[in-house]
């Protein structure tokens, strides 16, 4: 399997935290370098929590550069989803982090990273998109010098009757930043909402989390379960969904793929915020051409969900490697 050297540019947020944990043991990935941002919590705050969960996985030469925060006039962060501090309020208990944040800022950071290792680095963003689109504001084929670059965010057709009734949180978290991201022409992989809202953790699952004596179970298991409450009232069981680890385990095994789209993305006014839709029939409602993305719509759910706790509850180093695709 071919092995990629990954760029993250993450909120953590409990799924964010599961998924670093998740790569740090996948032989197929390497994370070279953390960006936070905004959304489960400010950037400042997402930057600490990049490093306690790196801490733990024994990666403590990651730089961790910290982003810009919500350009929004009222930022409201999701405590009541991933607690106050992030990680489900068991990061007030926890050790401090052993390091502190590089110093450059997240944005010059993958300007930087673009441009030394063009067609080398994957890019992974799983929260708002505010970092990306102000290092396309200041290099607009900033973003293509990446090997791929892959997002959480959006619905890959306009909802309909009977769907899960979710917020686009990483889109509403910066509209406008999405849009210029969409609008931009970079080639995107996109996960969206209503692909993750069904990727949820069996019984199985985490009974396996709990009995595991690794330090990324174990981890694991002092933030989840206040996730799992949350989504005990959304989903009617207490799991969660697995929203930000799906994305990686796209990149890292492209076999889990079943269907996928091409359509072209815009954000729009939804209830009190924005949402972002592939439009079905080329349709933009803007007004003005934009290229598609490519937008993943099923995946092996049950294959990707054992490959994740297998990574959380084998020891580090000890995975065996994906078989080639």
């Amino acid at each position: 399997m071919d092995r990629r050297r990954l760029v993250l540019d993450t909120d953590p947020g409990i799924d964010d935290a599961v998924m670093i944990l998740y790569l740090a043991a996948e032989p197929a990935a390497e994370i070279v370098a953390v960006g936070s941002t905004h959304g489960n919590c400010s950037a400042e705050q997402a930057a600490a929590n990049a490093l306690r969960v790196l801490d733990v996985c024994g990666l403590d030469n990651v730089p961790v550069a910290v982003g810009s925060e919500s350009p929004l006039g009222e930022t409201v962060w999701s405590a009541h989803v991933h607690g106050t501090d992030g990680l489900g309020d068991a990061g007030l208990g926890l050790d401090p982090p052993r390091r502190a944040p590089s110093g450059e800022p997240a944005v010059d950071q993958l300007l930087r990273l673009s441009r030394e290792q063009p067609g080398e680095l994957d890019l992974l963003a799983v929260g708002s998109m505010t970092n990306l689109a102000q290092a396309l504001e200041r290099d607009p084929a900033s973003l293509r010098r990446f090997r791929s670059v892959s997002i959480l965010g959006g619905y890959s057709r306009p909802p309909r009757p009977g769907d899960p009734h979710t917020v686009d949180a990483n889109i509403y978290a910066d509209s406008a930043g999405a849009d210029r991201l969409f609008a931009s022409g970079t080639p995107l992989t996109v996960i969206p909402i209503d692909l993750t809202n069904w990727v949820i953790l069996e019984d199985d699952h985490i009974a396996r989390i709990r009995a595991g004596d690794t330090p990324q179970a174990r981890f694991a298991w002092q933030i989840l379960p206040f996730y799992f409450d949350f989504y005990q009232g959304v989903i009617g069981r207490w799991s969660a969904r697995m929203h930000d680890p799906l994305v990686a385990g796209v990149l890292l095994d492209p076999t889990l793929v079943r269907a996928t789209v091409e359509r072209p993305m815009e954000v729009e006014p939804f209830e009190t915020k924005h949402r972002a839709v592939g439009r079905e029939d080329n349709g933009l409602a803007v007004g003005a051409d934009r290229p598609p993305v490519h937008i993943v719509t099923e995946v092996a759910i049950r294959r990707f969900l054992d490959r994740l706790v297998d990574a959380l509850a084998t020891p580090l180093g000890s995975l065996p490697s994906l078989p080639a695709s």
